[in-house]
């Protein structure tokens, strides 16, 4: 995983009006913090961490900014967006140590086209991404799996992915990641139950008629 230098300016914490004011200038609210070191508030500018964002998850950030910062690394722990324009309105960093392991969510990229898919059958995805703990500078952009011998039944479970050496694998490793079903058939109406149905609702007029004929009939003769 390859550092990425990120310039940050030192804010001072505020309520919701500050931080209104931060974004209408260009700027995020963001806060740092991490093992050993207290909170601190800070501000980024929005085309800049929306650059990371883009990025990839998991880029290790080269914090730039104030002095007492300097040399520090980061990783986006999480992110706030507006539900409407989904613009980011703040952002958690969480400050690391190289030596130190991290836990992360690492992205599951599926390559191949199944054989079972040539089949007819579906491709459903069950896992996105691995909970994977190594080294900061160590974290894989994404974990690849060949999914083009599975057949129609056919599963990968996590203990079939094949990680890198340094990353230890913390997701269930009896979970599933992807499997190939048969295809759902919708059934068809029973042709012969409609038509026996139709029928019966044809002739039951006839027969209340005939029964109707029987009555005047017996009547008729009686008379």
């Amino acid at each position: 995983m390859d550092r990425q230098a990120l310039q940050v300016s030192p804010r001072e914490a505020g309520g919701k009006g500050a931080a209104r004011k931060l974004r209408a200038a260009g700027q995020v609210p963001a806060v740092l913090y991490g093992s050993g070191i207290d909170p601190v508030a800070l501000a980024v500018e929005s085309r800049l961490l929306d650059d990371v964002l883009h990025s990839g998850a998991n880029a290790i950030l080269d914090l730039k900014g104030p002095k007492d910062l300097k040399g520090k690394l980061a990783l986006v722990k999480a992110v706030q967006r507006d539900p409407v324009s989904r613009r980011v309105l703040h952002c958690d960093l969480y400050a690391v140590d190289v030596l130190k392991k991290v836990t992360v969510s690492v992205a599951l990229r599926y390559e191949g086209k199944p054989s079972g898919v040539e089949l007819g059958g579906v491709l459903e995805p069950i896992l996105r991404d691995l909970e994977v703990e190594c080294l900061p500078l160590e974290i894989p952009d994404s974990i690849s799996v060949d999914v083009s011998a599975l057949d129609i039944g056919d599963s990968v479970h996590v203990r079939d992915i094949v990680v890198p050496a340094s990353a230890e694998v913390l997701t269930d490793l009896d979970a599933t990641a992807i499997h190939v079903v048969a295809p759902r058939v919708e059934e068809e109406p029973a042709v012969e139950e409609e038509a026996a149905e139709e029928a019966a609702e044809e002739g039951a007029p006839d027969a209340e008629a005939a029964g109707e004929s029987t009555e005047r009939g017996e009547g008729s003769g009686s008379e």
